[in-house]
């Protein structure tokens, strides 16, 4: 019996009983579908991180505005409040009136330096509002200087011994003060004022001086 030896094949001739396949799939690489579908995830992804550090933008925004509002305010408040506690210091005895009626503006007296006289720096030094730029203004003479920008609303209540408001300059014995600063930038989101956030702070000074 011939055993018959197996030959090597020659290119291009298959193996008896084999089968051809197609290409394997990281050959063949995506389909457009998956594409598709990966350029979908990818692009939610990016947009709920967009949204995120929007929103991260501007809650830090707001803080800043905030914070600013309140620190004008409480500057504002702590000037006039320094002001208004040495209204009617009389060392000299001239007969100082220290504080004067008037709905519009806040007017403070003192002889600082005992001198006899209100002619030197800060001795009268008058307080008002401006609403049309919302600017708090101090006066000592030389016109109304600034003191505080976005500041919507500035009053003064003067009351007598007794706590109750009066409008009679010699029974002035107290103040009730009161301040109200806005955020510099309107905030869409927020319904009142024209979207501007306010912060009010409120204050009753007793003037050591005025007798009370």
């Amino acid at each position: 019996m011939t055993l018959r030896t197996s030959e090597p094949l020659r290119p291009g001739v298959r193996k008896p009983g084999s089968v051809t396949s197609g290409p394997e799939r990281g050959d063949r690489g995506f389909t457009l579908i998956e594409l598709l579908v990966v350029l979908s995830i990818q692009g939610i992804l990016l947009a709920a991180v967009v949204t995120s550090f929007t929103g991260q933008l501007t809650a830090h925004s707001l803080q800043e505005q905030l914070g600013a509002m309140q620190q004008n305010a409480r500057a504002a408040m702590t000037l006039v409040i320094r002001d208004a506690r040495t209204a009617g210091y009389d060392p000299a005895g001239m007969g100082v009136t220290g504080l004067v009626y008037d709905p519009d503006r806040l007017t403070i007296a003192a002889d600082h330096n005992g001198d006899g006289d209100l002619s030197d720096s800060n001795e009268r030094v008058v307080y008002f509002h401006d609403p049309d730029r919302l600017i708090l203004r101090r006066s000592t003479g030389g016109g109304g200087q600034p003191l505080a920008e976005d500041v919507q609303g500035f009053t003064v209540e003067f009351l007598d011994a007794a706590g109750k408001a009066t409008t009679t300059t010699t029974d002035i014995r107290q103040l009730r003060i009161s301040v109200t600063a806005r955020t510099g930038k309107r905030d869409p989101h927020y319904p009142r004022n024209g979207g501007y956030r306010t912060h009010t702070l409120r204050s009753v000074v007793t003037p050591a001086n005025l007798g009370l």
